[in-house]
């Protein structure tokens, strides 16, 4: 409920429990608790069963509403997923039947019940047979409660199939891209190997590959390249001056 008011129940997180022929407690998670009486027992059971269908109900809202959205699936998740949904509603069907059937004779026993109260029989046996007729109103009273159950569960089943769509979406699409992993790692390992063992094969110099072998008595060209950037060179100048002691000699 998005509006609560005071003495507003919870019933999807609410808890209902039977104490008595006519009592019943509501309580929500220990922060509220409802102690309620009916005026009879069979009073009572219809009240804990509506409450239990509207239960049932206010959960599949909260559900529903936890629902983000549809993914695409395969057309044989899907084909299977509505044959078990038709296999669900075929047996429900046959519980309503049933359900029709108990109600039929159900409401024939206690004609036959009410017959018996209008004759006369001693005080202690129209006391029994009013007990006996309460105990088929409630059995009735279940027996439909367990058919609206069971459709509900269809109801559920058929909602959450989109969930269970999408789980198993999800789960292909990681089987396929944990496959496309490990083949793009296959591939790469194998490039690796390949790339090391022509590392290996091939020798660092091998004659007749156009190679020489260099003199060491020979600086190669780039050790005299070396040497003549550590030697500074000058132009000779254009007139030469000789002292006069060395021309006299």
């Amino acid at each position: 409920m998005r509006h609560t008011c005071r003495g507003t129940i919870n019933l999807a997180t609410a808890n209902i429990t039977v104490e008595d022929s006519c009592n019943f407690i509501i309580s929500n998670g220990g922060a509220q608790t409802y102690h309620l009486k009916a005026s009879s027992e069979v009073e009572r059971q219809r009240w804990v069963t509506a409450l239990e269908l509207a239960k049932a109900k206010a959960v599949k809202m909260l559900e529903e509403s936890d629902d983000s959205g549809d993914e695409s699936v395969s057309q044989t998740d899907k084909t299977e997923l509505q044959s078990t949904l038709r296999t669900l509603s075929s047996k429900v069907e046959d519980l309503s039947t049933c359900n029709d059937l108990i109600a039929k004779h159900g409401t024939a026993l206690q004609r036959s019940l009410s017959e018996l109260e209008t004759l006369r029989l001693p005080a202690e046996s129209t006391e029994k047979i009013k007990q006996v007729n309460e105990r088929a109103t409630l059995f009735r009273i279940t027996s439909n409660a367990m058919i609206n159950a069971c459709r509900d569960f269809l109801m559920l089943a058929q909602t959450h199939s989109k969930k269970w769509q999408k789980s198993l979406q999800h789960e292909r699409d990681q089987r396929i891209r944990l496959e496309e992993t490990l083949e793009q790692l296959a591939k790469q390992h194998n490039h690796l190997e390949r790339a090391f063992r022509g590392a290996t094969v091939l020798p660092a110099s091998a004659p007749g590959t156009g190679g020489s072998a260099k003199d060491p008595c020979c600086p190669a060209k780039g050790d005299l390249s070396d040497e003549d950037d550590d030697n500074e060179f000058f132009d000779a100048p254009e007139i030469i001056t000789v002292p006069e002691s060395m021309g006299h000699k």
